[in-house]
């Protein structure tokens, strides 16, 4: 049986990302994409976790790729499922913790959020995930993206700002863990440094990284194809 592949989508977007990236590229799987986005009843990264695989049947393995919120979420349920687990695929993605800087930034968007609503903040948050020069040339893309997730639930956004906050380090099971990672990386993406990834894979040799060149944080619209085609190998060479 061929395991399940698990889409999970960032904070600031909802699950037809997946629609935009995969269609009949992922012909020969089959596929789960929960829409997580207006969740209010989660706490944490990893009641997220817990909530996505009780959708799940018991007994079918499973294969997560994360974008961003989505990666975090997918460290946790290879935490809890590691037995059904059998890889994951970070996209623009860390194991890493929120650092004291980054916590006080997340109050402040919860402050934001609660104060202004969702439609300002997606309006000056969606464009800050891709490279300048993409932005420029895709402008009209922008705005789509933009008008889509406009009207997200702000209480569920609240509710993944505090969850990403407050979730685990995850440095340990990353260096101990015997599930393969695939770590998708963009050279310029300003939330995920490649650098803080690479160095903790040293001597995993089961855990692979890719750097997508002038790419930021949105590598399925800035480099699809090339995004496509990491994947699906990493996917052949673990033999599933």
């Amino acid at each position: 049986m061929r395991p399940l592949l698990v889409f999970l989508h960032g904070f600031g977007e909802d699950a037809r990302i997946w629609q935009d990236f995969f269609p009949e590229k992922f012909a020969d799987y089959e596929i789960h994409v929960p829409d997580f986005a207006c969740w209010s009843n989660c706490h944490s990264i990893a009641s997220y976790a817990s909530k996505i695989v009780s959708e799940i049947p018991t007994n079918i393995p499973f294969i997560c790729i994360g974008h961003s919120m989505g990666g975090y979420i997918a460290l946790e349920i290879a935490q809890q499922f590691p037995q059904r687990t059998k890889a994951i695929v970070m996209l623009h993605s860390t194991p890493l913790p929120d650092s004291l800087e980054k916590k006080t930034q997340r109050l402040k968007t919860v402050d934001f959020l609660q104060e202004h609503g969702s439609e300002i903040f997606i309006r000056s948050f969606v464009a800050n995930l891709f490279a300048p020069d993409f932005v420029k040339i895709k402008r009209e893309l922008i705005d789509q993206l933009i008008f889509r997730y406009q009207n997200i639930d702000v209480v569920g956004l609240v509710a993944a700002t505090r969850a990403m906050k407050d979730r685990q380090d995850f440095q340990e099971f990353i260096r101990y863990t015997s599930i393969p990672f695939l770590f998708v990386l963009g050279e310029i993406d300003p939330l995920i440094p490649p650098a803080s990834i690479v160095g903790l894979l040293e001597g995993k040799d089961q855990h692979k990284f890719v750097i997508l060149l002038g790419v930021a944080h949105q590598g399925c619209y800035e480099a699809s194809e090339q995004t496509f085609l990491v994947i699906n190998q990493f996917l052949n060479e673990i033999h599933v």
